[in-house]
């Protein structure tokens, strides 16, 4: 009996142990993708899968708990017993290689930290005492092989109490908006809004008072915060990006922050892994146009064209807006070079920047019409656009390397455009071009084929793939015919590189992806 006390006293204190050091690497990538519910068991499938090795040494703790199991049962075999006490430390490097502690971002001990901390150790306490007590020893190791679903279940149960916690900011922002009374310029899309945000507060702000929202501060806490810290009086126009990650959250953002003038800049195929399919997406984007009086939409996409109909059948004041040409209130084309900057306007050549997309700078233009800037305002400031921070950022490195920042983007058409663009620029330098990058994630079932295509394109365009990390590897080797090289972190991506470049070499850094994808 006293060896049987022994065991179990020894395996409950290697399991907290374990427990408590394997909690920082699930807190950490839980604190990454912003505390979200079923993210982190998404993210150890997604290590199980690209590092094998950590499935295998999870396997071997689990055949230890299966052998400490038999070891209490039959007691002329005590020695099997003892295998409680080491099972949970075979958890310790599972998902193999994934730090303890970040690289790229480390943990941040913030008061919802402590909480969701707290949280999951509480949810395997309560399950470990439950199952060591159907299982004995050996239970203590239940917990610990489903951290990261029991930390999923603890951040479901936390997201309700963050909520409340957090209501009092976003009242306060509430009265802060309706004292100062700006107009809400409300700007979503799969791709392209905090671009075009910065460009309507490029655009807008040499005629009046603008405000936006910074970096991407896009959900109903980060806008609640720009509007509390940032929102003068004074101010004429709040140009508020708006994101999501399920449908409703949209909804939910403009009955707090009501738009009085809504726009989508396009729907694709981010968030694709989360909401299934592009026409979820579409009707989560949507959203954004059920309380805005005024919507400026692009009537190139089906989707769009149909939703500026449906609009203005509902008696909402539509601008239409088209970076292809067609018949629209304001119309950037890019093949003629030219603007037209309102409905029956002469059209105007336009000087777009190399880098730029032209719907997000129709999309801009449109609500800028929309706000009465004049023509000669408007247009004259389309030369100086500003560049999203690591969206497509172009820079000389002091060895004379063109450098391509493109590292916030992680969509198929911007990555497309990207490569198109910096295959250009080093055939006007006359140079290699090398293109560094992990892939594209978040996009569902079409993950492996977009990733696959942005191969094809970097090796059609003549350009070396260098490929960072596991997440997407397979599926870039293949489209680029096994013609690239690979690393497993970007510090030797990039200095390979810059070997490869040489002096007057072009580098694209296409998309980034923090230290808690493999």
């Amino acid at each position: 009996m006293a060896t049987e006390t022994l065991i179990l006293l020894a395996a409950i204190t290697t399991g907290v142990i374990t427990a408590a050091l394997q909690n920082l690497k699930w807190l950490r990538v839980a604190q990454r993708v912003h505390y979200l519910p079923r993210e982190v068991a998404r993210v150890e499938r997604l290590w199980f899968d690209r590092r094998p090795l950590g499935a295998l040494w999870w396997g071997l703790a689990a055949i230890f708990a299966l052998l400490s199991v038999q070891g209490t049962a039959w007691l002329d075999m005590p020695a099997l017993a003892w295998a409680a006490v080491a099972a949970p430390l075979f958890i310790l490097p599972t998902p193999w290689k994934l730090p303890f502690r970040g690289v790229t971002s480390p943990l941040a001990w913030t008061p919802r930290a402590v909480r969701a901390y707290t949280g999951i150790l509480l949810a395997q306490v309560l399950v470990g005492a439950l199952t060591v007590y159907l299982l004995g020893p050996a239970g203590v190791l239940i917990p610990i092989l489903f951290t990261a679903n029991l930390a999923d279940l603890a951040l479901g149960f936390l997201w309700y109490l963050e909520r409340n916690l957090s209501m009092k900011f976003v009242h306060q922002a509430q009265k802060r908006l309706a004292k100062v009374k700006p107009t809400v310029v409300a700007i979503t899309g799969s791709y392209g809004k905090t671009s075009t945000k910065g460009y309507v507060a490029h655009i807008v702000g040499g005629a009046q008072s603008t405000m936006a929202s910074p970096a991407s501060f896009n959900n109903l806490m980060g806008l609640s915060r720009t509007i509390n810290e940032h929102l003068v009086a004074g101010t004429s126009v709040f140009v508020a990006e708006m994101g999501m990650n399920a449908e409703g959250r949209i909804r939910e953002l403009t009955n707090w922050f009501p738009p009085d003038i809504a726009a989508i800049t396009v729907i694709g195929e981010a968030h694709m892994e989360r909401l299934g399919s592009q026409e979820a997406i579409f009707r989560a984007k949507a959203e954004i146009t059920e309380k805005a009086p005024i919507v400026v939409l692009p009537v190139d996409q089906k989707e769009l064209r149909a939703l500026a109909d449906k609009c203005e059948r509902q008696g909402k004041h539509v601008v239409r807006v088209s970076a292809q040409g067609k018949k629209a209130d304001v119309i950037v084309d890019p093949d003629l070079g030219t603007v037209t900057y309102g409905p029956g306007a002469t059209p105007v050549p336009l000087d777009m920047p190399p880098f730029g997309h032209a719907v997000n700078v129709a999309v801009a233009l449109g609500i800028a019409w929309q706000l009465e800037v004049p023509a000669d305002q408007a247009l004259s400031r389309l030369a100086h656009l500003p560049v999203a921070a690591h969206r497509a950022e172009v820079a000389t490195h002091e060895e004379g390397v063109a450098i391509i920042d493109d590292t916030y983007n992680s969509n198929p058409l911007g990555a497309k455009h990207a490569v198109e663009s910096a295959a250009r620029l080093a055939k006007e330098r006359k140079s290699p071009l090398v293109v560094v990058t992990p892939g594209m994630v978040e996009l569902g079932p079409v993950q492996r084929e977009r990733n696959s295509q942005l191969a094809q394109s970097v090796v059609k365009a003549g350009g070396t793939l260098v490929i960072v990390g596991r997440t997407n590897r397979k599926a870039m080797l293949k489209g680029a015919g096994g013609k690239a090289d690979v690393f497993d972190t970007r510090g030797e991506a990039v200095t390979h590189a810059l070997q490869i470049a040489g002096e007057q070499g072009v580098i694209l850094y296409e998309n980034d992806l923090p230290d808690h994808y493999p």
